[in-house]
């Protein structure tokens, strides 16, 4: 870079560590947090998706000087990885790119994630190119039987699981390696803790922790958007705001059933062979009775999501802004 010259172009490699407006964070492991806008070029670029880059894109930017303006967008690399989530079929929603975790924080207690969560996050980035690892935060709130059983529950089923409680920095230890050298995007309910998750991991308290209602027991958000956080040069976490269930509407029956290992390994003897259609036929579906009850419920939840994807908000029938419609189709 030459640094001496006011007038010569500085171009640099950043990711897009957060987006608010018409501007982006962007950072460097040599110049750090910049503010960035986007090539003209680029503004006009056509995209189904709500922003034309997200937390964790990989891009290119230039300045005329180093300490002067803007740094100006002007290319990007193609995504390894992507976290979607879609709500509606006009809803379709690209939450992080090119990470290589998808951390899924859950409370033991107070409140407590059900397994319903934890389930459709699986599911939400199995298709995705991203690893989920699940962290099961307040262990110090449960029994050992308790912790136990939620902990083995996933571990038999091939995940990694953490279980931690953000009052002990050394229960943390083991997640500690797991993430090094790695970029982790963490999702979980408000009020699981993944602030005083992220204040423990950097050793600092910049992160606004949640407080817990007490006549619902449910955190209340703290997190507003996506963001960067920098644990070291090769280690990056992206923080995300409270999700209080994921859209799947961009999956079909058959790639949600293909996210349950229970029933998933009988793929291979479908008769049909590669059409993963979840018709009658379908072997996965004649394998139900191995997902435990939890589980099922699950899937049903999800197979019902696909069914009816807009639900009726009693506040949209008062104002009479009805933006959601229900129908009364089952799943077979």
């Amino acid at each position: 870079m030459n640094l001496e010259n006011p007038s010569s172009i500085v171009k640099e490699n950043f990711i897009v560590s957060k987006i608010y407006g018409a501007y982006y964070e962007i950072y460097s492991p040599t110049l750090g947090f910049k503010r960035a806008t986007l090539k003209g070029k680029l503004r006009l670029n056509k995209s189904e998706d709500r922003h034309p880059f997200v937390v964790g894109d990989r891009i290119q930017a230039e300045n005329e000087a180093i300490e002067r303006g803007d740094w100006v967008i002007i290319s990007k690399e193609e995504r390894t990885s992507s976290l979607t989530r879609q709500s509606s079929n006009s809803d379709k929603h690209i939450l992080c790119a090119n990470v290589d975790y998808i951390a899924i924080i859950a409370s033991l207690a107070s409140p407590e994630t059900k397994d319903g969560f934890i389930d459709r996050s699986i599911t939400a980035c199995f298709h995705s190119n991203v690893i989920p690892i699940i962290i099961f935060n307040k262990s110090d709130l449960v029994t050992k039987e308790e912790l136990s059983i939620r902990v083995e529950k996933y571990e038999s089923l091939g995940y990694k699981v953490f279980p931690i409680s953000c009052t002990n920095l050394e229960s943390i230890q083991n997640l500690l390696s797991a993430l090094q050298g790695k970029t982790t995007y963490l999702v979980g309910n408000s009020g699981v803790g993944k602030s005083s998750l992220i204040n423990l991991i950097t050793n600092k308290s910049e992160q606004k922790t949640n407080t817990i209602s007490q006549s619902t027991q449910k955190g209340k958000h703290t997190t507003t958007n996506s963001s960067v956080i920098v644990v070291n040069p090769t280690t990056i976490l992206i923080d995300s705001p409270g999700i209080k269930e994921w859209g799947l509407l961009h999956l079909t029956k058959g790639e949600i059933l293909s996210t349950f290992p229970e029933i998933s390994k009988y793929k291979k003897k479908c008769k049909v062979g590669d059409c993963c259609n979840a018709g009658n036929d379908c072997i996965m579906l004649e394998k139900l009775n191995k997902l435990d009850e939890e589980r099922l419920k699950s899937l049903e939840s999800m197979f019902e999501g696909l069914e009816i994807p807009y639900r009726i908000r009693v506040g949209n029938l008062k104002s009479g802004k009805l933006r959601r419609q229900k129908n009364n189709r089952r799943w077979d």
